[in-house]
């Protein structure tokens, strides 16, 4: 009887879990969540219309503000949303908090950028800055990581664009999602998502993994911080 009863605790923890989580996702609550958590209007105008699905290897989600670490959240993250089969997608992922929420001086930190996307298919689509996971410095507080997908028409041509590695620090620094939406007309926010994240000993390591670049080169209007790097490393 005891585990019978053990048995049936278990199966109503796990079904309060899966239904907690669908409500979090649920599309009606995506506008309150991004506004109480003020993704609007520190980093877009308007919320999503749905959400979108982060799933990390760690076997943690993002789910609409949740906490998650640095360690959690270190690996190239699997996404899925749904699609039109005649469209193309592409995904920001921000950090509006640089160096803290409180002093968000150097807004925006650019994470991950992914353009042309077609279906869910990342593998096929063209990265211009590869993915870093959280990297909230020591002593900073919470941050907010937002993920945000739009929906486009066409092809989008980012020969113009810087191309990060995972290795690279700058220009991450002063990105903008309103004037990168702006300049390649991307008007319709299709899908979003964000969690939070303070610091821990994985972000050490990850800070150690980056550095100054230098070495690629862009054409595009990105902001001063690219300027002033290119006139420091000039010879």
């Amino acid at each position: 009887m005891l585990r019978l009863i053990a048995a049936i605790a278990s199966l109503l923890a796990v079904l309060l879990i899966q239904i907690r989580g669908s409500e979090i996702l649920n599309d009606a609550h995506i506008y309150r969540s991004f506004a109480s958590n003020e993704i609007v209007p520190d980093v877009v105008d308007e919320a999503p219309d749905c959400w979108l699905r982060v799933a990390y290897k760690s076997g943690r989600e993002a789910e609409g503000g949740n906490r998650l670490t640095p360690t959690q959240t270190r690996t190239v993250p699997s996404l899925s949303f749904n699609t039109n089969e005649r469209s193309f997608y592409t995904l920001l992922m921000t950090d509006p908090d640089t160096p803290s929420r409180d002093d968000p001086r150097d807004r925006e930190f650019v994470h991950w950028v992914v353009g042309n996307i077609q279906g869910n298919d990342l593998d096929r689509a063209e990265t211009l800055v590869e993915y870093v996971g959280a990297v909230p410095p020591k002593g900073s507080g919470m941050h907010r990581f937002v993920f945000l997908l739009y929906e486009h028409e066409n092809r989008l041509n980012f020969t113009t664009e810087v191309r990060l590695s995972n290795r690279c620090r700058n220009p991450r620094r002063y990105f903008s999602t309103r004037n990168f939406a702006q300049k390649y007309g991307l008007t319709n926010l299709w899908a979003g998502n964000f969690f939070q994240a303070q610091y821990d000993d994985y972000v050490a390591q990850l800070q150690g993994q980056l550095s100054e670049c230098t070495e690629y080169i862009s054409r595009s209007e990105w902001p001063e911080e690219w300027n002033r790097v290119r006139r420091l490393s000039a010879p």
